[in-house]
């Protein structure tokens, strides 16, 4: 067995016992996040850049009736939710989000 095995068998086995001792409310928030990941992962391979312009497109149009202070809050839970991402992978930047 290389050590890159090994590392990710004991890296599994501390999640699996990190992930056994939580409270129910919050397994539910690791299953709904690995389901994300998962639904992420494959969008990424499946989409040619003609589909993320049409989507983004789309998303455009679904939103042009919002008002500032709604667009500005609905990026601002996004990058909550990528940070907080980000903090669960390890990779988070430090410090405070100062404007928009």
């Amino acid at each position: 067995m290389n050590a890159s095995v090994a590392d990710s068998e004991k890296l599994l086995r501390q999640v699996i016992t990190s992930v056994a001792q939580l409270p129910p409310n919050d397994l539910l928030v690791v299953y709904e996040t690995i389901s994300d990941l998962k639904q992420k992962e494959s969008e990424k391979s499946s989409l040619t850049a003609d589909e993320i312009l049409a989507r983004a497109k789309a998303r455009a149009v679904e939103m042009r009736n919002l008002s500032h202070e709604q667009i500005v809050q609905r990026f601002i839970d996004a990058t909550e939710r990528i940070r907080a991402e980000a903090i669960a992978k390890g990779t988070a930047i430090e410090g405070e989000w100062e404007s928009d």
